[in-house]
Protein backbone atom coordinates (compact mmCIF):
# COMPACT_ATOMS: atom_id res chain seq x y z
CA UNK A 1 0.00 0.00 0.00
CA UNK A 2 1.19 3.60 -0.94
CA UNK A 3 0.32 6.62 1.20
CA UNK A 4 0.74 9.79 -0.21
CA UNK A 5 2.00 12.44 2.45
CA UNK A 6 1.82 16.62 2.01
CA UNK A 7 5.53 17.95 1.03
CA UNK A 8 5.17 20.45 3.17
CA UNK A 9 3.87 19.22 5.88
CA UNK A 10 3.97 15.74 6.21
CA UNK A 11 0.02 15.12 7.31
CA UNK A 12 -1.10 11.95 5.61
CA UNK A 13 -3.60 12.74 3.04
CA UNK A 14 -4.53 9.66 1.71
CA UNK A 15 -3.79 5.86 -0.03
CA UNK A 16 -4.08 3.85 -2.56
CA UNK A 17 -6.73 1.81 -0.97
CA UNK A 18 -9.33 3.97 -2.81
CA UNK A 19 -9.66 4.08 -6.75
CA UNK A 20 -7.12 6.66 -7.78
CA UNK A 21 -6.75 8.41 -11.07
CA UNK A 22 -3.97 10.33 -12.13
CA UNK A 23 -5.63 13.39 -14.62
CA UNK A 24 -3.60 15.44 -17.24
CA UNK A 25 -0.25 14.41 -15.20
CA UNK A 26 -1.07 17.40 -12.32
CA UNK A 27 -3.39 16.31 -9.82
CA UNK A 28 -4.80 12.80 -8.51
CA UNK A 29 -8.85 12.18 -8.43
CA UNK A 30 -9.55 9.83 -5.28
CA UNK A 31 -13.00 8.41 -4.80
CA UNK A 32 -14.36 8.40 -1.55
CA UNK A 33 -17.45 6.31 -0.58
CA UNK A 34 -20.01 7.62 2.72
CA UNK A 35 -20.22 5.41 5.30
CA UNK A 36 -20.91 4.43 8.88
CA UNK A 37 -18.58 3.24 11.80
CA UNK A 38 -19.82 1.84 14.58
CA UNK A 39 -18.12 2.02 18.08
CA UNK A 40 -20.40 -1.25 19.62
CA UNK A 41 -18.74 -3.48 21.78
CA UNK A 42 -18.73 -7.31 21.55
CA UNK A 43 -19.20 -7.96 25.17
CA UNK A 44 -18.12 -11.49 24.48
CA UNK A 45 -14.72 -10.14 23.78
CA UNK A 46 -14.19 -8.80 26.87
CA UNK A 47 -15.85 -10.78 29.19
CA UNK A 48 -18.74 -9.41 29.56
CA UNK A 49 -21.63 -10.38 32.07
CA UNK A 50 -24.78 -8.86 30.99
CA UNK A 51 -27.73 -8.82 33.88
CA UNK A 52 -30.74 -11.13 33.36
CA UNK A 53 -33.26 -9.55 31.10
CA UNK A 54 -35.81 -7.07 32.42
CA UNK A 55 -33.73 -6.41 35.63
CA UNK A 56 -33.57 -3.34 37.48
CA UNK A 57 -29.69 -3.90 37.27
CA UNK A 58 -29.66 -3.61 33.61
CA UNK A 59 -31.03 -0.66 32.91
CA UNK A 60 -29.24 1.20 36.19
CA UNK A 61 -25.81 0.11 35.58
CA UNK A 62 -26.18 1.34 31.67
CA UNK A 63 -22.56 0.40 30.08
CA UNK A 64 -20.85 1.22 26.86
CA UNK A 65 -23.27 3.04 24.73
CA UNK A 66 -22.84 2.67 21.23
CA UNK A 67 -22.84 5.19 18.73
CA UNK A 68 -22.21 5.31 15.10
CA UNK A 69 -20.25 7.45 12.71
CA UNK A 70 -21.51 9.14 9.42
CA UNK A 71 -19.00 10.39 7.46
CA UNK A 72 -16.59 10.02 3.85
CA UNK A 73 -14.20 7.03 4.06
CA UNK A 74 -11.12 8.85 3.26
CA UNK A 75 -11.39 11.90 5.30
CA UNK A 76 -12.13 9.88 8.79
CA UNK A 77 -9.19 7.56 7.65
CA UNK A 78 -6.88 10.37 6.73
CA UNK A 79 -8.00 12.49 9.86
CA UNK A 80 -8.72 15.47 7.42
CA UNK A 81 -10.22 18.71 8.86
CA UNK A 82 -13.07 20.42 7.34
CA UNK A 83 -11.87 24.42 6.43
CA UNK A 84 -14.26 27.28 4.90
CA UNK A 85 -13.40 29.00 2.35
CA UNK A 86 -14.34 31.78 0.53
CA UNK A 87 -13.54 32.81 -3.31
CA UNK A 88 -11.19 35.22 -2.50
CA UNK A 89 -9.53 33.71 0.27
CA UNK A 90 -9.15 30.63 -1.95
CA UNK A 91 -7.49 32.08 -4.90
CA UNK A 92 -4.61 33.58 -2.01
CA UNK A 93 -4.17 30.34 -1.05
CA UNK A 94 -3.50 29.48 -4.20
CA UNK A 95 -1.53 31.78 -5.58
CA UNK A 96 0.55 31.47 -2.33
CA UNK A 97 0.75 27.59 -2.73
CA UNK A 98 1.27 27.64 -6.26
CA UNK A 99 3.94 29.34 -6.33
CA UNK A 100 5.76 27.89 -2.99
CA UNK A 101 5.64 24.27 -4.98
CA UNK A 102 6.71 25.87 -8.12
CA UNK A 103 9.65 26.93 -5.83
CA UNK A 104 10.27 23.43 -4.51
CA UNK A 105 9.81 21.89 -8.05
CA UNK A 106 12.66 24.22 -9.47
CA UNK A 107 14.89 22.57 -6.36
CA UNK A 108 14.08 19.00 -6.78
CA UNK A 109 12.31 17.77 -10.16
CA UNK A 110 13.03 20.63 -12.85
CA UNK A 111 11.36 18.95 -15.26
CA UNK A 112 7.91 18.89 -13.17
CA UNK A 113 7.92 22.84 -13.38
CA UNK A 114 6.69 23.54 -17.18
CA UNK A 115 3.82 20.41 -16.72
CA UNK A 116 2.67 21.94 -13.22
CA UNK A 117 2.15 25.55 -14.16
CA UNK A 118 0.37 25.02 -17.46
CA UNK A 119 -1.82 22.04 -15.58
CA UNK A 120 -2.27 24.30 -12.34
CA UNK A 121 -3.98 27.19 -14.43
CA UNK A 122 -5.97 25.05 -16.31
CA UNK A 123 -6.99 23.11 -13.14
CA UNK A 124 -7.27 26.69 -10.83
CA UNK A 125 -9.55 28.06 -13.90
CA UNK A 126 -12.13 25.08 -13.48
CA UNK A 127 -12.20 25.33 -9.71
CA UNK A 128 -12.73 28.73 -9.47
CA UNK A 129 -15.62 28.60 -12.19
CA UNK A 130 -16.93 25.77 -9.94
CA UNK A 131 -15.99 27.09 -6.31
CA UNK A 132 -19.47 26.72 -4.61
CA UNK A 133 -19.49 23.01 -5.64
CA UNK A 134 -16.27 22.45 -3.79
CA UNK A 135 -15.11 21.30 0.23
CA UNK A 136 -12.15 21.89 1.52
CA UNK A 137 -10.24 20.13 3.93
CA UNK A 138 -6.65 20.42 5.56
CA UNK A 139 -4.57 17.52 6.98
CA UNK A 140 -4.53 16.50 10.33
CA UNK A 141 -2.31 19.00 11.52
CA UNK A 142 -4.74 21.98 10.41
CA UNK A 143 -1.50 23.34 8.56
CA UNK A 144 -2.55 26.24 5.99
CA UNK A 145 1.12 26.05 4.50
CA UNK A 146 0.33 22.28 3.40
CA UNK A 147 -2.27 21.35 0.56
CA UNK A 148 -5.84 22.17 0.93
CA UNK A 149 -7.37 19.08 -0.28
CA UNK A 150 -10.71 19.72 -2.35
CA UNK A 151 -13.74 17.52 -2.55
CA UNK A 152 -16.77 17.38 -4.80
CA UNK A 153 -19.57 15.18 -5.71
CA UNK A 154 -19.83 13.92 -8.87
CA UNK A 155 -22.93 14.01 -11.18
CA UNK A 156 -24.83 10.97 -9.12
CA UNK A 157 -24.69 13.32 -6.12
CA UNK A 158 -23.60 10.78 -4.19
CA UNK A 159 -19.78 9.85 -4.90
CA UNK A 160 -16.78 11.74 -3.07
CA UNK A 161 -14.43 13.09 -5.22
CA UNK A 162 -11.14 14.20 -3.98
CA UNK A 163 -8.62 16.10 -6.01
CA UNK A 164 -4.97 16.12 -4.68
CA UNK A 165 -1.79 17.68 -6.37
CA UNK A 166 -0.03 15.52 -7.57
CA UNK A 167 3.61 17.48 -6.95
CA UNK A 168 2.44 18.42 -3.66
CA UNK A 169 2.52 14.73 -2.17
CA UNK A 170 4.88 12.03 -2.20
CA UNK A 171 4.43 8.61 -2.27
CA UNK A 172 5.78 6.27 0.61
CA UNK A 173 5.10 2.45 0.88
CA UNK A 174 3.53 1.24 3.82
Amino acid sequence: MKLFLDIFTGDELCSDSYPIKLVDDVYYEVEGKNISQSNDIDDSLIGGNKAPEGSEAASEEGGVSSSTVTGINVVMTHKLEETPFDKASFKDWLKTYSKKLKEHLQENAPDRVQPFTAGMTKLAKDILSKFDEYRFYLGESMNIDGMVVLQYYREDGLTPIFIYFKDGVREEKY
